[in-house]
């Protein structure tokens, strides 16, 4: 019989959950709708993948279904001989019926302000990841997006900015789901990240 786990409130932890920032894309936001990764990407995400291997026991993997996402969990998956689950929930941050040519502003503009000031719609797509994240009930992996990740941060820190800290390509940030709600384990490393 498998014994609970409880965090130093008492609360009975559920998940813990690590956030894995997709690996370098090979395009950028203003030019590519749906970019693999780049070289440097490909040797993150096989880096990232050795790491989780040699530090976790097997575990749900799931992933965005944009492709950058799903080159990024392939190594972990082939080390774990497990298929990635594609979960809509940790998709990029929508921008349909945004002009293509206006996308980096737009994102910009968007990283710069606080959810208060966002649209119906961005703030749907952030209680969904809330919803499914805070829902877990068995260990996972999470390979998604920067802004995702930063969702899911910035609730647990009951912060409003959209971003809350900037995590590097393939970092890795733990988190626990208890009874009490959600709380941050380690942050993973940072980077200076710009909107290409």
């Amino acid at each position: 019989m498998e014994k609970a786990c409880f965090d130093v409130e008492g609360a009975r932890v559920t998940a813990t959950i690590y956030l894995v920032r997709h690996g370098e894309a090979a395009g950028s936001w203003d030019n590519a709708l749906d970019p693999g990764l780049s070289e440097r990407g490909a040797v993150q995400a096989t880096q990232m993948a050795d790491r989780l291997f040699n530090e976790l026991p097997v575990s749900n993997l799931f992933c965005s279904p944009l492709c950058r996402t799903r080159e990024t969990v392939e190594p972990l998956a082939g080390l774990w001989q497990k298929e990635a689950i594609i979960t809509p929930e940790l998709s990029e941050v929508p921008s349909e019926g945004v002009d293509f040519g206006d996308r980096r502003r737009w994102l910009t503009r968007v990283m710069a302000g606080t959810w208060q000031e966002q649209s119906e719609k961005l703030n749907n797509w952030r209680s969904a990841i809330l919803d499914f994240t805070s829902g877990q009930e068995q260990d996972a992996v999470f390979v998604t997006h920067f802004v995702v990740i930063n969702a899911i941060i910035g609730a647990i820190d009951k912060s409003e900015n959209v971003i809350v800290f900037r995590p590097d390509h393939c970092s890795v940030t733990k988190i626990r789901v208890s009874t009490d709600g959600m709380s941050v384990v380690e942050k993973g490393r940072e980077a200076v990240t710009v909107v290409k």
